[in-house]
């Protein structure tokens, strides 16, 4: 211990200067500097640091340094016994190292934790506040130094002035606080206060005051503002006396008035006065608006309770009319034993218990579910998406196979259910349908107006779901039964009436007579509706044959005068599949306009072939709903399969007919052949042998020039024999060639025979006129010899004397088309017109216009090996007219 410390600063007197000093002290660091300086000076100590405890960090936080060269090397350290700052807060009392080697001898990472050297000696003493450890006094010197018993005391007496300084400087801090924040809370509470005389002017008011009565701080700073004038006059003596009343009882008194603001809204309040001083009254004004607001809004909350007991009210009587609903039908449904009764009881009762549903009604079918029923609200484009049948996987429908449950869905969302067009549903349920403990048929329904289902609707939905389960359960066993033994009977039927039409029909070979008794055999098995066969044209179906009503005159016209697209949906699939197309919810819209054919709710439709080539389409529609069941498909597939066989058979009799024509023309043409050959061959051979003999004179007598003359008759005879030879060959294999029939376009046969004419016929001036050809079914090499030889007996029988016009055009017969070639040219006498296509027959000199007489019975036999006719017409030097006819 020095010995200035014993002399000059007694221990009593040092405590004494250092509890005034801390007295003065209001702050925490005034607190610190008080303490650390006289400790450092008294114990001659080169250092001092104070840390404070952190209550947020549980560490010590140094707070002032004393003698150190740049900073105290403490630093913040947490109480963590085991170090010299923890155990120090651990044990609440003083540890002093004061002999060499003490401090790290007791703690080998003192230099670690005090953050540098360690000095020779060291003092830590705790600030306690009771048992409450406020910081820790840190006292250093480089020398050693003997902390003296008297040191001691004085370091214990000094750490307890400091702490119940820094007690105080807290809790004076707390009080400045706490004052600052009630004037904050006054300046700031939403409710009005001032300060004031008797008189009614304030010296004091927050800003809820001037907010209240609409003043700026600013005019109230200045004094600009007329309290008196803010109280309307009505009120000045009652709130006089409220005043007086306030100092004389020395209480609170509060009562209603108004507030007149600077915008004139007198403001209704409720004041609350109070003596503050001798000389003036604190104010209170709460305004009542919001009040009586409320009470405004407590009147409508209690009309709304009433609205809420009359909407419970009328809750319990839709449960009782529910109730009484669900009664019916449940007896109506055990009435009947038809599913689609069944099926409209339960959709009308759904629509009658929750009035905005919509509902449906599907069964399965392979790997989608097909729409049996439905309610008329359904979207047409809806409804054309789930006739192609919605698939099992789809989200809902998928859960509820796993679960074999009903499953709700409150906020439907068409991108995640993957079902198109039902954007405008909110809300969706399904519910299984069981036969015979399996799912066979769904029952779901959706919501338009809600994004929720109810508990009430979920109920409904449950116990309709369950009921309607187990009637179609019970409903479809009995209809199972007998539908195997109706269909039996039916296919019984059918089998019968096709058989007695192939016996009464049995040497009919129009097609359409037969394919018409078919339609009625195939609708007098079925429920009412309409049968329709179609042929296919260039560019669209024709219909050919109709039984039954069609159920609406507008279809009935638009089908008689439009016919159908190729690409008709009920008939293009099947036509290039070949696949009976069944639809038990017709897709209405789809081939005619919708409101057209809303009375059709079934179809179906064939592909009529002969020789497995297609040749038509039979459709079938019908006005009730229907499920095809196997045994309407067996029954109505066998009907189309026998109605070919039918018209096989009326082919094969009109090909045998055609055979017996073509084979009697044959006859015809050997005939004429054999007439030619003893008749028109033998003339050139005449004039060959004739004139040869008569060369031979010639040169005999030395007529060179005769000879000449003679030879060359002899030359042309022998021409036109090789001609006519040429020609009968052309005939021969026109009635030999195999026929490769299929689509031709006779445009473009057209197009081919008006430029083998030109190169004939170079110097011939032609005027066409072309309307418009059709595709047909025909041999095209064959096709292409009869229009060649039509259009160029047309050119070559062309008159000097005018312009030769040629017109050529097709007309559209209910079983062919027929192809007409006209033109202006020298004609024929019309008596003689049977002659025109036999061979070698010719209504006009060589010398006239040359010629075989081959071509035209060549167009003959190639036309009837087509199956069609030839004819012509016309007038001698008037022109002439030739046409034929081909199978459509």
């Amino acid at each position: 211990m020095p010995e200035s410390f014993a002399v000059s600063a007694p221990q009593g007197a040092l405590l004494q200067h250092l509890t005034a000093t801390l007295a003065a002290a209001y702050t925490q660091s005034d607190v610190l500097t008080a303490a650390l300086k006289p400790a450092v000076t008294a114990l001659g100590a080169d250092s001092g640091t104070i840390l404070l405890a952190d209550a947020h960090t549980a560490s010590l936080q140094v707070r002032a340094a004393q003698g150190h060269a740049r900073q105290t090397p403490w630093q913040p350290a947490p109480y963590r016994p085991g170090t010299p700052l923890g155990d120090v807060v651990a044990l609440r009392r003083a540890l002093y190292f004061d002999t060499a080697g003490a401090l790290e001898a007791a703690y080998p990472d003192a230099a670690q934790h005090r953050g540098g050297d360690v000095p020779a000696a060291t003092a830590l003493v705790p600030l306690l506040l009771g048992e409450r450890v406020l910081g820790v006094l840190i006292l250093e010197c480089h020398t050693l130094h003997l902390f003296s018993a008297e040191e001691r005391h004085f370091l214990s007496a000094l750490a307890a002035h400091t702490a119940l300084a820094l007690d105080r400087s807290e809790l004076f801090g707390r009080l400045q606080a706490g004052e600052g924040l009630f004037r904050r809370m006054v300046d700031i509470s939403p409710i009005a206060m001032g300060v004031g005389p008797l008189d009614g002017r304030l010296s004091r008011a927050n800003d809820a005051w001037l907010r209240l009565t609409g003043h700026s701080r600013a005019a109230f700073e200045a004094g600009q503002i007329d309290w008196p004038a803010m109280t309307p006059p009505e009120y000045h003596d009652k709130e006089q006396r409220f005043f007086e009343r306030a100092f004389v009882q020395g209480s609170a008194i509060s009562y209603h008035k108004e507030l007149l603001t600077t915008e004139g809204e007198r403001v209704p309040v409720e004041m609350t006065v109070a003596p503050f001083d001798d000389t003036q009254v604190m104010s209170y004004a709460l305004d009542l608006r919001p009040f009586r607001r409320q009470e405004q809004a407590l009147r409508s909350e209690s009309a709304r309770l009433e609205q809420l007991v009359a909407e419970r009210t009328a809750a319990l009587e839709a449960e009782r009319t529910a109730l009484q609903t669900f009664v019916t039908f449940t007896e109506d449904a055990n009435q009947t034993q038809d599913l689609t009764e069944l099926g409209r009881l339960v959709l009308e009762t759904l629509r009658a218990l929750i009035p905005d549903i919509t509902a449906i009604f599907y069964e399965r079918e392979g790997h989608v579910w097909q729409p049996r029923s439905w309610t008329g609200d359904l979207d047409p484009e809806l409804l054309t998406v789930l006739q192609r049948g919605l698939p099992l996987d789809v989200p809902i429908s998928a859960r509820m196979l796993e679960t074999q449950r009903p499953v709700f869905v409150d906020g439907w969302t068409e991108a995640e259910q993957g079902v198109a067009h039902s954007q405008q549903f909110h809300t969706a349920a399904i519910c299984p349908v069981f036969q015979e403990g399996e799912i066979r048929a769904i029952l779901t329904v959706g919501l338009r107006t809600a994004t929720r289902w109810t508990a009430a609707q979920r109920s409904i939905i449950r116990a309709l779901g369950r009921s309607f389960s187990l009637l179609y359960d019970r409903i479809s066993a009995a209809r199972q039964v007998q539908r195997q033994r109706d269909e039996a009977e039916r296919r019984s039927q059918a089998l019968e009436a096709f058989a007695v039409l192939a016996r009464d029909l049995a040497g009919e070979t129009n097609r359409h007579v037969l394919v018409r008794r078919a339609q009625e055999i195939m609708l007098s098995l079925l429920t009412p509706g309409y049968a329709l066969y179609w042929e296919a044209g260039e560019d669209r179906w024709h219909l050919k044959s109709q039984v039954g009503d069609i159920g609406d005159p507008a279809l009935q016209r638009f089908v008689d005068e439009h016919g159908l697209p190729l690409d008709a949906p009920a008939l293009h699939s099947t036509w290039q599949t070949g696949l009976p197309n069944y639809q038990d919810n017709y897709a209405q819209g789809a081939d005619t306009p919708a409101e057209m054919i809303r009375h059709v709710q079934a179809a179906t439709a064939f592909r009529v072939q002969m020789h497995g080539q297609p040749v038509g389409m039979l459709a079938i529609g019908l006005f009730d709903q229907r499920t095809w069941t196997p045994m309407d498909r067996a029954v109505l597939e066998t009907a189309i399969y026998s109605l070919g066989l039918v018209l096989e058979r009326a082919q094969s009799i009109e090909a045998l007919a055609r055979s017996n024509a073509e084979l009697q023309s044959s006859n015809a043409e050997l005939e004429a052949f054999t007439y030619s050959a003893s008749h028109d061959l033998r003339t050139p051979v005449r004039h060959v042998k004739g004139f040869a003999e008569m060369a031979l004179k010639a040169h005999g007598r030395q007529q060179g020039n005769k000879v000449v003359q003679y030879l060359g008759i002899v030359s042309g005879a022998a021409d036109r024999m090789t001609a006519m030879i040429d020609a009968m060959l052309i005939l021969s294999r026109a009635g030999r060639v195999e026929l490769q029939l299929r689509p031709v376009s006779l445009q473009s046969l057209v197009e081919q025979a008006q430029r083998d004419v030109h190169l004939e016929f170079p110097e011939q001036r032609v005027e066409w006129h072309i309307g418009a050809l059709p595709t047909v079914q025909a041999d095209a090499a064959t096709l292409q010899q009869v229009l060649t030889n039509l259009l160029s007996n047309a050119v070559k029988f062309a008159l000097a004397e005018r312009p030769l016009q040629i017109r050529i055009w097709a007309e559209e017969r209910p079983q062919a088309w027929a192809v007409f070639v006209q033109d202006n040219g020298a004609g024929f006498d019309a008596r003689y017109a049977d002659k025109l296509f036999g061979a070698f027959q010719r209504l006009h000199t060589q010398q006239q216009f040359a010629g075989t007489g081959v071509g035209l019975a060549t167009v003959r036999r190639i036309v009837l090996r087509h199956g069609g006719q030839v004819w012509a017409s016309g007038q001698v030097n008037e022109g002439a007219t030739f046409g034929f006819s081909l199978p459509r």
